[in-house]
């Protein structure tokens, strides 16, 4: 089964969160860190990010199956209200990775 790096940020995804269980549960969790050049909005029920300078969000990166891409893929509009885009995590120990991250396509009022 093939499996892809993403980078997961918002509070609602951490283990604790109401969308822990049904999106990220029994995937492969890598570590915790951050991205540059991005700033995190609450849009209503979900978290979106959009690139923005200067700025960096916290998140966890996980190894996902295809199952849990589809899941999300639906939760967050995949196509429509967000994309997706590569970018370099920075890991608390120290490493650098590239991960898939859902990226908010519409305005932010700032």
């Amino acid at each position: 089964m093939q499996v892809s790096k993403y980078f997961i940020y918002g509070a609602s995804f951490s283990k604790k969160g109401r969308y822990y269980q049904y999106y990220l549960q029994g995937n492969t969790f890598l570590g915790q860190g951050f991205i540059e050049g991005y700033h995190k909005y609450i849009l209503g029920g979900i978290d979106g990010i959009i690139p923005e300078e200067g700025e960096k969000v916290q998140g966890d990166v996980y190894e996902l199956d295809q199952t849990a891409i589809s899941r999300l893929d639906s939760l967050f509009h995949y196509d429509t209200k967000f994309r997706k885009e590569v970018v370099n995590v920075k890991l608390e120990n120290g490493e650098t990775l590239q991960a898939e991250a859902y990226v908010w396509n519409g305005a932010v009022a700032k």
